[in-house]
């Protein structure tokens, strides 16, 4: 269940600048690691249906709101003679707008995953994402 708050947390975070900035390798790349756990856990073809829905559901979402100029938006208040102080909280309100917008959609397509998962697969799934997380903690060399 971590790991599914986790990947949801960082889609939340990440995912709409992310996928603005390189949104088509960067579905291909989400994809491609979709279907190396869904293979590591060996997902059913139900479990993949479910999965593949809820991984268009989320890229549309990202994909949505990709379009908007938020770079040229940030630029614009933080450039001129003076800081435009009132634009850098309109920006802000709107990001965390965005943030809530998207969670409404994210976190029940993380439900659905979680639900169609069994437990002993979502224990796989949490074993490898603390492996991973052990790995990057341990810096260069693992050291």
């Amino acid at each position: 269940m971590k790991l599914l708050i986790g990947v949801g947390a960082l889609a939340l975070v990440a995912g709409t600048a992310a996928y603005a900035a390189h949104g088509h390798m960067m579905k291909h790349m989400i994809a491609a690691h979709i279907e190396d756990m869904e293979d590591y856990i060996d997902a059913t073809p139900q479990q993949r249906q479910v999965i593949e829905d809820a991984k268009n559901q989320i890229v549309n979402a990202l994909q949505a709101r990709a379009h908007k100029d938020m770079h040229g938006q940030l630029m614009a208040a933080v450039t001129g003679d003076k800081v435009d102080e009132k634009a850098l909280y309109d920006f802000a309100d709107a990001r965390a707008k965005d943030i809530q917008d998207l969670a409404k959609v994210i976190v029940p397509q993380i439900v659905k995953v979680h639900d169609s998962l069994t437990p002993a697969q979502r224990q796989k799934l949490a074993d490898k994402a603390k492996q991973r997380h052990e790995r990057w903690q341990g810096g260069f060399g693992g050291q």
